[in-house]
């Protein structure tokens, strides 16, 4: 799914990338595999994603196990 606007002001693809029912972007974040960057105006899933990155963060998990 592309948020408002499909691509950024360097051209990359801005998508909310869903798999098996789940959003595979959430899961990445969660599992501390990666960390969420908000390119306005595509904030539609901003906030979900700030929180689970803390969590991840918090938690150590994922990357963040080596720090």
């Amino acid at each position: 799914m592309v948020g408002i606007e499909p691509r950024d002001r360097y051209g990359r693809l801005l998508v909310y990338l869903y798999a098996g029912g789940r959003l595979f972007n959430d899961e990445l974040v969660r599992k501390g595999y990666a960390t969420p960057l908000t390119i306005a105006p595509n904030i539609e899933r901003a906030i979900e994603l700030r929180a689970a990155g803390r969590r991840a963060r918090e938690q150590e998990l994922g990357l963040w196990a080596a720090c």
